[in-house]
């Protein structure tokens, strides 16, 4: 009996051993093997430039975080690249398709129908006039598109709410096509809009378009476009068919000058960069208070012929732009102007915020304000 317990010991000695051993192992492998750490995500770099031509990594222009342009004329967009296709919206059942304006310089735009009234499907296809949104995207005039998911996501839910037939314009950037072009482009777009709401041959436009209830919007730069379509339409006497412009929406607009408006930043450093930023934009074709950027430089006699009914303007409590937009709503209402302005303000958020979050009830919210305000006779 002894023997055998000695016995049995023994192999659970050898058994403790062999454990300490492959501890012993383990922890030389722990201290003595260099460990593999994640490496922190790095910020974005430049895409490679030509190795062979030195102002290819020169930075000419940093308009970060829109883009970076290199002294070879290199252009690195920073935000605003993703694409998304046009089709049938799951969320909304608006469908929507891309339409080119014109061959030779690339115009182009994404229309937007939504679907059949509810009731009519018995009937038959809902045959009725719809109101017609020319939409310009916001993106500092340098980034975004008319095909960018976050202005795809928000024309489609406009268009559904609305029930609006809605052209999205794709008009070219700069740097590599510098102010005017944008305007020149979204001009063009809107009396395309006009003649074909009229007579075709869209049938969207042709077939479903009420230009009676013709209305012009944009957001940010977008914002500043709409404005200086509108203008346009009031000097050059109208549109394209005798069509009028019924209501003008100016989402969060961008507009700037050389002086500080009431409640605008006084900080001149910041200034100076805007002013910087457009001078790029334009190629320093126009300054900081030509009248395409800064209204307010306008004579009322001047702004008294924007062509509108009604107008619209947005404004968020943290933007830079909130005190210019504010003092435009105001400089048209006192111009003598004849037509109907609403204004309508978020505290609290920042420019153009609506777009990066749309299920926020703040966004909701100044939906509901922009589908009312398209959507009344």
């Amino acid at each position: 009996m002894v023997a055998k317990s000695k016995g049995q010991l023994a192999k659970l000695a050898l058994l403790l051993l062999a454990v300490l051993l492959v501890v012993a192992a383990i922890l030389l492998c722990v201290f003595l093997i260099p460990r593999h750490h994640r490496k922190p995500p790095l910020p974005p770099g430049s895409p490679p430039g030509n190795a062979s031509n030195p102002d290819d990594s020169i930075v000419a222009f940093d308009f970060s975080p829109y883009l970076i342009m290199y002294k070879s004329g290199r252009v690195h967009r920073l935000d605003g690249l993703a694409r998304c296709s046009a089709g049938v919206d799951e969320a909304t059942g608006v469908t929507s398709k891309d339409v080119v304006i014109d061959s030779g310089t690339g115009l182009a735009a994404r229309m937007y129908l939504p679907p059949a009234a509810k009731g009519k499907g018995k009937k038959g296809p809902d045959t009725s006039r719809l109101p017609v949104l020319v939409f310009y995207h916001g993106g500092a005039f340098v980034i975004e598109s008319a095909f960018t998911p976050l202005y795809h996501a928000y024309l489609n839910a406009v268009s559904a709410k609305v029930r609006a037939v809605a052209v999205s314009v794709e008009y070219r950037l700069a740097p590599e096509h510098r102010l005017p072009t944008a305007y020149n482009d979204s001009w063009q777009a809107l009396n395309w809009v006009a003649r074909n709401a009229a007579s075709g041959p869209e049938p969207w436009l042709r077939d479903r378009g009420n230009l009676s209830r013709l209305f012009v919007a944009g957001d940010s730069a977008g914002g500043n476009i709409a404005h200086n379509m509108a203008m346009r339409a009031g000097t050059e006497g109208g549109l394209d068919g005798g069509a009028a412009i019924t209501g003008l929406l100016l989402l969060d607009p961008y507009f700037w000058g050389k002086e500080p408006v009431a409640g605008e930043t006084t900080d001149a450093a910041t200034r100076r960069e805007y002013e910087a930023t457009w001078s790029f934009i334009c190629g320093g074709r126009y300054g900081i208070d030509d009248p395409l950027v800064n209204p307010l430089s306008l004579p009322a006699a001047e702004m008294r012929r924007l062509e509108s009914k009604r107008v619209a303007v947005t404004s968020s409590g943290l933007d830079d732009f909130r005190p210019r937009a504010l003092a435009y709503a105001a400089a048209l209402n006192g111009s003598g102007w004849g037509g109907e302005i609403e204004q309508y303000e978020t505290p609290g958020e920042r420019h153009v915020y609506f777009l990066d979050r749309p299920k926020d009830p703040n966004s909701v919210k100044e939906l509901a304000f922009v589908t009312g305000f398209l959507s009344r006779e």
